[in-house]
């Protein structure tokens, strides 16, 4: 009798196990409507998500959004030939000077457009000072006391050029001729600035202090003292004038070496602009007959007469 009240409540007990147990079953379990997800390869899953994988190699790739497989183990670096990660163009070797030179030759470093324009400037400054004008600066007293030592000027080069030749009472800057100190060329600096005291075919003579130009003895208001040598009578040749310094007695001037060749004339000064206590223009000395020294009974000078002969 127990025996069987074993058995009914056994087999009473068992379908409602499997009843439990069936939808636990069905859950995991694929229907047969349904298709089976197909599961992704590594290497898709990983594209987009800039992702770095170690290689077998121990080299790190980023794979990035490109989606292109690694290189072999053994390949090659590759060079680069496409734009980097950010925009910017990459570099085609190994570190690449930023100085490199452009396309046109021109190196990185300089500008051409400033180049340009330095040498524009250095052309107009030139041909100012070759066509027009220059500043010249006094080196000695040999014009004290019209220029000192260190006073500036400014030498014109267009009356002389266009308007009149060279005439007495003007100042001018000249290279001094062949033999008269060192050398002078075209690309040297060695300039004589003089006065003017007589022109071609003129006759000069210092005598008893005085300077007299043919014949008639000069009033300089602008030297600063009176000479103390003496000067034979010589007439100046064509083409050339004479030239003396304002501090007569110390001046290397043609009392000394002879007539300038008109040639070697520079310019005229015209105008000092250092010190500024001087600026302004020199006076003009280019009327002869207001320099003709009067005697002490009237009239002016007269001639020299001729030696007698016999």
């Amino acid at each position: 009798m127990p025996t069987l009240l074993a058995l009914t409540a056994l087999a009473s007990r068992q379908p409602l196990r499997c009843l439990a147990q069936q939808p636990r079953e069905s859950s995991w379990r694929p229907s047969a409507a349904a298709p089976r997800p197909r599961r992704m390869p590594r290497t898709a899953a990983l594209q987009g998500k800039g992702s770095t994988r170690q290689a077998e190699g121990g080299n790190a790739e980023g794979l990035g959004s490109s989606g292109l497989p690694p290189p072999p183990a053994g390949a090659p670096p590759l060079v680069g030939t496409g734009d980097s990660a950010d925009g910017a163009p990459s570099s085609s070797g190994g570190g690449g000077s930023a100085e490199a030179p452009a396309a046109d030759g021109w190196p990185a470093w300089l500008s051409k457009s400033d180049v340009e324009t330095v040498a524009i400037a250095v052309a107009v400054s030139y041909a100012i000072r070759i066509l027009i004008a220059e500043p010249r600066f006094i080196p000695s007293l040999s014009m004290f006391p019209t220029f000192d030592v260190g006073d500036r000027l400014v030498a014109e080069k267009i009356t002389y050029r266009f308007n009149r030749q060279p005439g007495t009472g003007d100042v001018i800057i000249f290279r001094p001729a062949r033999g008269v100190g060192r050398d002078s060329s075209w690309l040297d600096d060695n300039v004589f600035i003089k006065r003017i005291v007589a022109v071609a075919g003129d006759t000069v003579e210092v005598r008893g202090g005085r300077l007299i130009v043919n014949g008639q003895s000069r009033t300089e208001p602008y030297i600063y003292e009176m000479p103390k040598y003496e000067l034979p009578l010589l007439t100046v040749p064509e083409g050339h004038v004479f030239v003396m310094g304002d501090n007569r007695n110390n001046s290397y001037d043609s009392h000394i070496w002879g007539p300038l060749p008109a040639e070697n004339i520079i310019g005229r000064a015209c105008w000092k602009y250092w010190p500024l206590t001087k600026w302004g223009g020199l006076p003009d000395y280019s009327d002869v007959q207001a320099l003709v020294a009067e005697q002490p009974g009237g009239g002016a000078a007269l001639p020299a007469a001729p030696p007698l002969k016999g």
